[in-house]
């Protein structure tokens, strides 16, 4: 059934039909989920434990070590990244690309978590395993409030929290800032001795008070009644009145008698929160999955208008990341992209076919698109601008089709055939061809989805959407397009004489290099030779920043650090960063890098020298001088500090562009290659700053126990090291409950001796057992030693990675390409140390990684595209003719991005695969003509003319609106999109008349047809034209 008689013998079913599928786009297109980005999936874990007082060395051994052992025995792992630092442990487990689900290996991996705990230290605290660690919080707000204390932020947080939670939509509220809050039991030695009590006794008396045991039950009569003693601490007076018996005294004594207590906050502080350099309580609100965040952000920000009104005054709510404005600005601009787009293709076609069939034909491309936002959702596709800009890459290619089927018809009427007749036989011979070359560059796009990382999980989208726009607007050609012309094109016998200017010079090109094709094709192949080889001069990267009026600052004190002097430091640069005209408000985490508050983003973990800035600043202009005045500030004023300022990147999360990392067994050897290699690194032009992630090594005090002597004083090592935590962090004798607070009583000397080092050995060390007490002189050394400052292992290898910043203009791919040599010849030399290797990461690693995983799949989608090519010409030759067409539209892609300065990056590389649609597309249909034209019964050389002339017209409207459809991505679709629509451009400039000429001399050739007496005759117009 021939579906243009169909639609034509039931129209007005099929008008319904069409209405319903506009009515449908619209309807979509309102309540589609949109984004700035599509969502990829992050398949990564952290798994944090905490080995209080242990060094890096210790921590690396007893824990890192025990937990990747373990870990590793999951096969599905594709790295193990670790960080050993005083006192803690962080290791981040990425997981294999093509894991789907990943409910059971995060469960997988809490099992061997779990069996190596039996192998940790007594000491280890439980391990955490974070497998949330890819969620995303769009919208986070900074609760500030000037003279409140935390505790008052807390409790104001903390019921935000619930209210926001009661929104459907919101998935998760997390909190940043909280500080701990400690009861601290302050003891003074001469107090202590004085009243006879050591600190073991007090913190026994404190924990035995305050516990609740069960008592039991009695039954009374029919009743049992349960008992429950009473006795805990109620209040922090009910600790400071809390009676001590001490022998040989009369009368107790109460704890404030030997002790100063005050309720405060843990020191040092966990991580801290600031706005604006002030100190707030950060709320990182998430989405549930599968709601639009635009309506989200509408809900949180009408709760929060709502809850502002009953704050106390003082207390505000500041906005610190809104994402909605970023998705509501992405997708506005995108879809006036594709209006413009739209205007100029549809100004191009009514230029070329005329008013009637342009206006047919352009009916097309909205029609189709309606079609694709209808079953976008049934692919769970939303609006973001990848999708968005999928339908500006469809836009020329769609247009073909109906174009092609509409001159088709329009010349078979002109011939004087009946409108129906006409319609049937034009979509009779037509359909299969168009099918074939729809089908061809839909292949040709197959190895995005198909590739198994997260590249191609950002880009999957484009994909469907390129995908159903063309079967949409194939469909559409077969039906909507033949019954708009049955009844809108007026029939005129017109004879096609291809005797203009253009086809008169077209003709006289094609001829001339059909009767010198050897020189030709010489040509084609010396400049395709070219092409490939000036294409090293192409400037590579592999996703551009985002341009947003926002940046970040990673900020790194010397590692050892205090988190309080980071918070001094941190405070300067805050009062610099308000200062600059540039800048509208800052977010800060003083420890930690914060939430993910764009998917994106390369977090860093704890670590007391770390701040993470988010500065949002005046204007997406304004970013850049912001940026520059800031490094020029850091390096000046803070020589102590490494930093990194960052744009947001598009694309998976990449962290430092250029990343050089170092392995082997000796920390020593690692240190002195990192200098080496720094040193390469810091001279290559372009390079801001370099650092590394091990830093420094820093200092610890050491205290050598001689064993002998404290056996002699009946001490152990434990007594020792209780002795040592009770008098300078402190000690944890009991919890105190304040409502749903539990709030740790911490025993530890007073204020004066836990910042004296120079005091440690006057340190009276107490026997656990029997209570005595001697100077830590008599039983112990100490002396101040190095030690590194963070162990980071990757792959259970110690690994050390060293860091480099750009400046803008310059690309990492160019700058690893200049320090490469020099680090291999380092590495052939004598000098280089066995067992120790050097890796590349950063863009370089992540671009090999798509590259690769979409060059995995290539095979079979080019298996698959010449597998059509063969059933649709029953020919090997003829598919090998259109495959040899592709490669010379370099020769316009390598000047094209040089002389625009365009980078060439994954996005571009997507524009290339959507140009070889466009000319396999092209030469599919030349192709096609040239075999009807023979079975008509027209020579060879003749079909080869005459096909060229009539497709000579399709293919450069094809071209011109694809490449017109460009422009708005050009001048304002940014550093994301301008690579791509410019390789698209210039490509399709070159491969169009490369199509026009070289597939007919290919064709040519194969066929052995010689041109060198052919002479053109106007007579072979009316023995094989349709007109």
């Amino acid at each position: 059934m021939n579906l243009a008689r169909w639609c034509i013998e039931n129209n007005r079913t099929s008008i319904i039909l069409f209405v319903l599928i506009a009515v449908a786009g619209v309807s979509t297109f309102f309540s589609i989920p949109k984004s700035e980005d599509p969502d990829f999936t992050i398949r990564t874990a952290v798994i944090s434990t905490v080995f209080p007082g242990a060094s890096p060395q210790r921590v690396e051994e007893l824990v890192t070590d025990k937990l990747e052992e373990k870990i590793r025995e999951i096969d599905v792992i594709k790295n193990v990244r670790s960080q050993s630092m005083t006192g803690l442990s962080i290791i981040e487990v990425e997981f294999q690309e093509n894991q789907k689900n990943m409910t059971p290996i995060w469960q997988q991996l809490r099992n061997k978590v779990l069996d190596a705990k039996k192998d940790l230290p007594a000491e280890a605290y439980e391990p955490i395993v974070n497998d949330e660690f890819g969620d995303v919080f769009g919208i986070v707000v900074a609760l500030t409030g000037d003279g409140f204390t935390y505790r008052e932020l807390k409790d104001v947080a903390d019921y935000t929290r619930d209210e926001l939670l009661s929104i459907p939509s919101v998935g998760k509220v997390d909190r940043w800032g909280l500080q701990d809050e400690r009861v601290f039991v302050d003891f003074s030695n001469s107090r202590m001795a004085a009243a006879g009590i050591t600190p073991f006794a007090l913190a026994q008396m404190l924990s035995q008070q305050n516990m609740i045991r069960p008592s039991g039950s009695a039954k009374v009569g029919p009743e049992r009644i349960y008992i429950e003693p009473t006795g805990e601490f109620k209040s922090v007076d009910d600790i400071r009145n809390m009676s001590l018996r001490v022998e040989g005294m009369k009368s107790s004594l109460k704890l404030s008698d030997v002790t100063e207590i005050t309720h405060g906050f843990a020191d040092p502080p966990g991580v801290m929160a600031r706005y604006n350099g002030e100190p707030c309580i950060m709320l990182a609100i998430s989405m549930a999955d599968g709601n639009n965040i635009l309506e989200v952000g509408e809900l949180v920000t009408a709760k929060l208008d709502k809850l502002s009104k009953n704050l106390y005054h003082g207390m505000e709510y500041n906005v610190v990341v809104y994402q909605p404005d970023y998705v509501d600005t992405a997708v506005t601009d995108f879809m006036i992209n594709l209006l413009e787009s739209f205007v100029f293709v549809v100004v191009v076609i009514l230029a070329f076919a005329g008013f009637r069939t342009g206006l047919i034909a352009g009916s097309l491309v909205p029609m189709a698109m309606l079609g694709c936002l209808g079953l976008m959702p049934l692919f769970d596709v939303g609006l973001q601008r990848i999708s968005i800009a999928s339908l500006i890459i469809s836009l020329g290619i769609l247009v073909d089709n109906g174009v092609v089927v509409s001159e088709a018809i329009l010349v078979r009427l002109a011939r004087g055939e009946e409108r129906l007749k006409a319609v049937v036989g034009a979509v009779s011979e037509l359909w299969m061809p168009l099918l074939a070359a729809s089908l061809t560059t839909v292949f040709a796009f197959l190895p995005i989805p198909l590739a198994e990382n997260a590249t191609g999980e950002f880009c999957f989208s484009l994909f469907i959407v390129v995908s159903l726009t063309l079967i949409c607007s194939w469909g559409l050609s077969m039906s909507m397009v033949p019954m708009l012309c049955y009844y809108v094109l007026k029939p005129k016998v017109v004879i096609q004489t291809f005797s203009s200017r253009m086809y008169r010079i077209y003709r006289a090109m094609l001829l001339f290099c059909l009767r010198h094709r050897p020189s030709f094709l010489a040509v084609v192949l010396i400049g395709c030779m070219a092409a490939f080889w000036g294409f090293q001069f192409v400037p590579k990267m592999f996703f551009p920043p985002n341009e947003r009026a926002q940046f970040t600052i990673d900020f790194w004190q010397p590692f050892g650090t205090d988190i309080t002097s980071t918070a001094d430091e941190v405070g300067r640069l805050e009062q610099f960063l308000l200062a600059d005209k540039g800048v509208e408000s800052i977010g800060t985490f003083i420890g930690h890098g914060g939430p993910r508050w764009y998917l994106p983003l390369n977090l860093e973990q704890r670590n007391d020298n770390l701040a993470t800035f988010v500065v949002n600043t005046k204007s997406v202009e304004a970013t850049d001088e912001v940026i520059e005045r800031t490094r020029t500030k850091l390096k000046s004023e803070f020589p102590d500090a490494d930093f990194s300022l960052k744009k947001l990147m598009n694309g998976p999360p990449v962290g430092a562009p250029v990343q050089i990392r170092i392995s082997g067994p000796d920390q020593k050897t690692l240190y002195h290659l990192r200098d080496k290699i720094t040193a390469i690194v810091e001279k290559t032009p372009g390079v801001a700053r370099v650092w590394d992630d091990w830093g420094q090594w820093t200092k610890k005090m050491e205290v050598n126990v001689d064993q002998d002597k404290a056996r002699q004083a009946g001490l152990t090592s434990s007594d020792v090291a209780l002795s040592l935590q009770s008098s300078m962090s402190g000690y944890q004798a009991s919890t105190y409950r304040d409502g749903d607070t539990n709030i740790p009583i911490m025993l530890r000397t007073e204020g004066d001796f836990r910042d004296r080092l120079d005091k440690l050995e006057s340190l009276n060390v107490y026997s656990y057992q029997d209570q005595k007490n001697v100077p830590l002189s008599q039983i112990a050394t100490s002396e101040l030693v190095w030690q590194p400052s963070d162990i980071r292992r990757r792959d259970q290898t110690r690994t050390m990675t060293v860091k480099a910043d750009l400046f803008d203009g310059y690309f990492a791919m160019q700058t690893l390409d200049a320090v490469r040599p020099e680090i291999e010849k380092m590495m052939q030399s004598e000098n280089w140390p066995v067992g120790y290797s050097v890796a590349y990461g950063g863009e370089f690693e992540k671009s090999q990684e798509s590259q690769e995983a979409i060059n995995a799949n290539m095979p079979l989608a080019m298996g698959l595209l010449v597998l059509v090519l063969v059933f649709q010409f029953n020919s090997v030759r003829r598919p090998l003719i259109i495959l040899l067409t592709l490669p010379p539209m370099m020769c316009g892609i390598t000047p094209g991005m040089i002389l625009t300065n365009s980078p060439f990056g994954f996005m571009p590389m997507l524009g290339m695969i959507s140009l070889l649609g466009i000319i396999v597309n092209n030469a599919i249909m030349l192709i096609d003509r040239i075999e009807i034209l023979r079975g008509r019964g027209l020579t060879l050389d003749n079909s080869i003319v005459l096909a060229s002339l009539e497709r000579a017209r399709p293919i450069i409207m094809t071209a011109t609106t694809t490449i017109i459809g460009m422009v708005p991505l050009s001048l304002q679709g940014g550093e994301m999109w301008r690579p791509m629509a410019n390789c698209i451009m210039s490509g399709l400039m070159f491969a169009t008349v490369l199509t026009l000429i070289l597939c007919p001399v290919l064709y040519s050739l194969f066929f052995k047809q010689s041109f060198k007496k052919y002479e053109w005759n106007q007579t072979v117009v009316e023995q094989g034209s349709d007109v």
